[in-house]
């Protein structure tokens, strides 16, 4: 399949409505249900829920990279429980700007998506399942399995590992999860939250290079609600994120502000409200940090009217 068609793939057969643990679903033709994703693409799939129809479990993991960014108009202000109704005082709300559809790592359901790559448990993390393979041993295997976990840990650039060799370290790369056997891997998380975060940062440049404007960039915590396996994934989303921003920032010459919106967390390393990411190729001397909890489409303070508002 051509680079393009698995694209158009990815975007038509995605669901309306996938979420929950059990995997509740509408999909376009207007069926409902839960679960049976597991079963698709294999001799067990049925029904609508077949590989013809609907994305498989492993191209739904694929397709959480693939960001769709359009022009809208806003009906009121975003907040979190806006329920669609229109608000008549225009005075209050921005008229139009830019999303892009951010998906952050998903650890609702086990053993499927970013838990396959970040979380360590025992009985994934094993020799069966594909896990721990080096070179030498791969010509013994099957191919199948431990190709498609070498498909990944070459993507992130990082080895697989097994839970007992995981569970002998003591570094702070690895997080044992409360009441669980679980272990959370903070590097690969802030590898996805970066790949993420580039695609937002600089789908938000070329938007405000096209409107020849400054964007105000409005960013929430994608993946931190039900998808959020750990209490601290709010600090390495932040802290990530102001990595990727001292990186980028050269290069980032129409993003004005970058605006963070309902974090548990107030600062985090070069990130807290009111600083300034200073950069001499930025025409204002550097991009401004907000952290409070505006709403994403509400009216911008007087100093900012005329920017473009990108959400995520």
């Amino acid at each position: 399949m051509a680079l393009t068609a698995l694209v158009q793939r990815l975007l038509e057969k995605r669901c309306v409505v996938f979420m929950g643990a059990d995997d509740n679903y509408l999909l376009l033709n207007g069926q409902e249900g839960f679960g049976g994703f597991h079963d698709v693409g294999t001799s067990a799939e049925s029904g609508n829920l077949r590989l013809k129809h609907v994305l498989s479990y492993d191209e739904i993991k694929l397709s959480a990279f693939l960001s769709v960014s359009s022009h809208t108009e806003f009906l009121n202000d975003g907040n979190r429980f806006n329920c669609g109704v229109i608000e008549e005082d225009k005075s209050k709300i921005e008229p139009s700007g830019v999303i892009v559809g951010m998906i952050g790592g998903r650890f609702e359901v086990p053993d499927v998506m970013e838990w396959q790559d970040i979380v360590i448990t025992p009985t994934q993390n094993t020799k069966a399942h594909g896990y721990g393979y080096n070179i030498s041993e791969l010509e013994q295997t099957d191919k199948r399995i431990v190709g498609y976990r070498q498909l990944w840990t070459s993507f992130y650039e990082a080895h697989d590992q097994l839970f007992e060799q995981v569970c002998a370290l003591d570094t702070p790369r690895y997080y044992k999860v409360p009441n669980t056997e679980f272990i959370f891997d903070n590097v690969l998380m802030k590898r996805r939250y970066a790949i993420s975060f580039d695609t937002l940062l600089l789908e938000a440049n070329v938007r405000g290079a096209l409107a020849d404007n400054q964007v105000y960039l409005h960013v929430v915590g994608f993946g931190l609600g039900v998808w959020r396996i750990v209490q601290h994934q709010y600090k390495i989303f932040l802290a990530t994120f102001g990595e990727r921003l001292l990186t980028l920032a050269p290069r980032l010459t129409h993003i004005d502000v970058v605006q963070f919106s309902h974090f548990k967390e107030n600062a985090c390393g070069v990130l807290y409200d009111g600083a300034v990411l200073t950069t001499e190729t930025h025409p204002r001397g550097g991009i401004k940090i907000l952290i409070n909890n505006r709403n994403p489409a509400q009216k911008l303070p007087a100093e900012y009217e005329s920017a473009l508002i990108v959400e995520s």
